[in-house]
């Protein structure tokens, strides 16, 4: 049995490794005096030297770094205590110190071997880490950056039914209730390109600490981020880009919570009937989790967000909500989730003010109906509406919602992969919109009116295709239908594509998409709606929101993302 000297093998910086390789060949070539064993530890210091060279030649290490290293080393092999072997098996110390010797068993040369690959695939990583020799290396905390994006464009043609009501219909009304007085085109066809382009940084601050940002191309709308090819000014004009999102985040993993706070992603977990998917929210929410084993959860999410702030006044309108619910593997192939939300959009409501001649300016705004009018920048159509203003001295219209709105809205999903390379999907979601109350309403109106109650929105969703939208050859394809009754929801918080956006309509839609590339999509949608007949009169005429209103879209897209 040969006899070798204890070598530590240090693994924070190159220099140790040489160190070990000079300590471990010096002394032990003090202490052996086998010609094989040389020749081997020989070996050893010249797979070092050489190992250098090499990262020098590749451009890790620069010359000035090597010679460093190498002076560091020689001075931490020196500094290592001088060993020597007698050959009755004890090792002595100089001046006289005695000390035991370490016996330990021949190492094969496949060990050896094996040692040195390993030394030098961790030097290597080390280097590509910390960048050595890399001319400009980019500072240390980039590292803790992370970039997203997507550009999509599409081809959308909306087709309006030629019998469709007038846009006269609409507009003309003035006096409650109204539904849609925005439209101002109900039978032309239109064809148009979009553009929708983000990006998004994201950064680890660390102790839990993250905070992102995302521009986006649009408007200062709440629902959508697409940009008309050819609009704004045209002429190939230039277009604008705006702030999407901009929050701080804070996750702590004893208890599963986070809180976020500024301009976020829709914190809630639901589908497009209530939350559009480009919608973004401003505010605060906090998320807790709890693991029930390695695949179960139930969750908590709670926020609240300013809809609109007044300089002058304290009747701000706010959106308040809440959340639970549960993600459940059944078994490896089947999944289920649940989620249950109640939402109070506050003092969103109109109120009638009966000066005649109404308020203007700041005498409006700090407190009259101006502060309660429901903003044309953001309304879309569908929600029933009240005058706010005398139908005298202001002949223009100033409307606002006739109904409070408290929606509870019911999510379930499920999943299963019955076949390795393909998924179905299906969701069922429910609004009922609890704050409707009709003498509440007329408590706040001008005049009492009549007005049946519409408050539920239903959707069912089916979806098959490949586990996983990402590659090229992945697929999907999906079917939806929907029935969405005119005061379910804020028509301002509604999906664009759907009816082109609002509520008070039925209707189907269907769609695929191919990857043709890494996270490069082909997609098409065809989407179908007409709006609901109401059934109830208004002083013995049908409402204007049964009026006919068909609406046809077709999106043919191509969307990549990195």
């Amino acid at each position: 049995m040969n006899v070798f000297p204890i070598c530590p093998l240090p693994r924070s910086s190159v220099a140790a490794m040489i160190a070990l390789a000079l300590t471990c060949s010096m002394g032990t070539a003090q202490a052996q005096s086998n010609t094989d064993e040389r020749a081997q530890l020989e070996q050893l210091r010249n797979t070092t030297y050489g190992l250098i060279q090499a990262l020098i030649d590749a451009g890790l290490l620069t010359k000035e770094k090597a010679d460093a290293l190498l002076l560091a080393a020689k001075q931490q092999a020196q500094a290592a205590p001088a060993q020597s072997v007698t050959p009755g098996g004890t090792a002595a110390v100089a001046e006289g110190a005695k000390r035991s010797v370490i016996r330990v068993p021949y190492v094969p040369e496949s060990l050896k071997a094996e040692m040195r690959e390993e030394v030098k695939r961790e030097v290597l990583a080390q280097a590509r880490t910390e960048r050595w020799g890399e001319p400009g290396a980019l500072p240390s905390w980039l590292n803790r950056i992370a970039l997203e994006g997507d550009v999509r464009v599409r081809w959308q043609y909306e087709d309006w039914a030629n019998d469709n009501a007038s846009p006269f219909t609409f507009y003309s009304q003035a006096d409650s209730p109204a539904w849609a007085p925005d439209l101002v085109n109900t039978t032309g066809n239109r064809n148009r390109l979009t553009l929708r382009a983000r990006l998004g940084i994201t950064s680890d601050l660390k102790f839990g600490f993250k905070t992102a940002l995302r521009l986006s191309t649009g408007n200062a709308g709440p629902v959508s981020t697409s940009q008309t090819l050819g609009g704004s000014d045209g002429n190939f004009s230039k277009y604008a880009v705006w702030v999407d999102r901009a929050s701080l985040q804070w996750d702590a993993n004893t208890p599963d919570v986070t809180l976020t706070a500024g301009r976020m992603a829709n914190p809630f977990a639901g589908s497009d009937l209530a939350w559009p998917d480009d919608l973004n929210f401003d505010g605060v929410s906090a998320r807790y989790q709890l693991k029930l084993n390695d695949t179960n959860r139930v969750y908590a999410t709670a926020g609240a967000f300013p809809l609109q702030e007044f300089e002058v006044a304290s009747t701000d309108k706010w959106l308040y909500g809440v959340q639970m619910g549960a993600n459940l593997d059944l078994d490896p192939k089947n999944k289920f989730s649940l989620g249950l939300a109640l939402y109070d959009f506050k003092g969103v409501e109109g109120v009638y003010d009966g000066a005649d001649p109404a308020p203007t300016g700041a005498v409006a705004k700090s407190g009259g109906y101006l502060n309660s009018q429901y903003p044309t920048s953001v309304r879309q159509k569908g929600n029933t509406l009240i005058r706010l203003n005398t139908s005298t001295g202001l002949p223009a219209p100033v409307w606002g919602l006739a109904s409070k709105f408290r929606p509870l809205v019911l999510n379930l999903g499920y999943q299963t992969t019955a076949m390795e390379s393909v998924t179905f999907k299906t969701s069922l979601d429910l609004i009922k919109n609890t704050g409707f109350d009709l003498a509440e309403i007329n408590r706040r109106t001008a005049a009492p009116i009549s007005l049946a109650e519409k408050t539920t929105a239903l959707q069912v969703r089916a979806q098959l295709g490949s586990p996983k939208q990402e590659l090229r050859g992945d697929w999907m394809a999906y079917a939806a239908w929907r029935k969405f009754e005119r005061d379910a929801w804020v028509d301002a918080f509604t999906d664009t594509t759907w009816h082109l956006g609002g509520t008070n309509y039925s209707g189907w839609s269907i769609g695929g998409a191919y990857y043709v590339g890494p996270r490069t999509s082909a997609g098409l949608r065809v989407t179908s709606t007409r709006n609901l007949e109401d059934g109830a009169l208004i002083g013995g005429v049908p409402n204007v929101s049964s009026a006919p209103l068909k609406i046809d879209v077709i999106q043919l897209e191509l969307n990549s993302r990195f």
